[in-house]
């Protein structure tokens, strides 16, 4: 499966308007040719202003196919019509992100179910850029030991995917989160874990990482994690 990530970074001021428009008339017709939908947030902690949205796709040429389709239809072009007028958009930024075989999003369309207590929502969103040739390893590395720890201490784990067209030899995922507040607890009780020092123990002796980067976002009113 593949996530195309957009990101849409808007003059200040101009962001709810664009949402706003995207919600009634640009949805839609994305809908329609397109696959599914899987989150829609804007920024909460990190570059302001910014929308970032995820859709699913079985593979690449579903995705060609819905672009082709989507230009061709009035509804969209007159929501781009709509959109150039506002003048909102500073920059658009999108990758493509294959699915690790963990990542609890594997096909599109897959209905989130919450799984963690309370009523509010966070996405801490985490971009993780690696030494070339040294991915594979860390993801390995994770999943049979710091996913474990986590899946124990942390929210609701929501999507890992790996770049596969635009910035490679890079990892995107997402935790969902009741709160900041719960967040913290809940990553301070992971930093105790014994087995979450050990596996940053094995990760050191690869060391692995260039960077990371993390976002906490929220949903819209169209996300469907929400």
């Amino acid at each position: 499966m593949y996530v195309e990530q957009r990101m849409y970074t808007a003059h200040p001021g101009k962001l709810p308007a664009w949402i706003n428009l995207y919600a009634s008339q640009g949805s839609a017709a994305s809908n329609r040719h397109m696959g599914p939908l899987i989150g829609h947030f804007t920024v909460e902690v990190g570059p302001l202003n910014r929308v970032v949205f995820l859709r699913g796709f079985a593979d690449i040429d579903d995705r060609d196919r819905g672009m082709v389709a989507r230009a061709a239809d009035p509804e969209w072009n007159a929501f781009l019509a709509e959109g150039a007028k506002l003048g909102a958009l500073a920059a658009q930024e999108n990758k493509m992100l294959k699915t690790v075989p963990f990542s609890p999003i594997q096909a599109p369309g897959t209905p989130f179910v919450r799984s963690f207590p309370g009523e509010g929502l966070i996405i801490d969103h985490r971009t993780y850029d690696f030494h070339p040739g040294k991915m594979n390893a860390w993801l390995e590395m994770y999943e049979k030991m710091g996913l474990p720890v986590q899946n124990k201490h942390l929210g609701q784990f929501l999507f890992m995917g790996f770049g596969e067209c635009g910035p490679i030899n890079q990892v995107v995922f997402m935790w969902a989160y009741a709160s900041l507040g719960d967040r913290d607890r809940r990553r301070a009780a992971m930093a105790a874990d014994p087995a979450w020092a050990e596996f940053g123990r094995a990760t050191a002796q690869v060391a692995p990482l260039k960077t990371q980067t993390t976002m906490i976002l929220k949903p819209t009113a169209i996300s469907p994690i929400k």
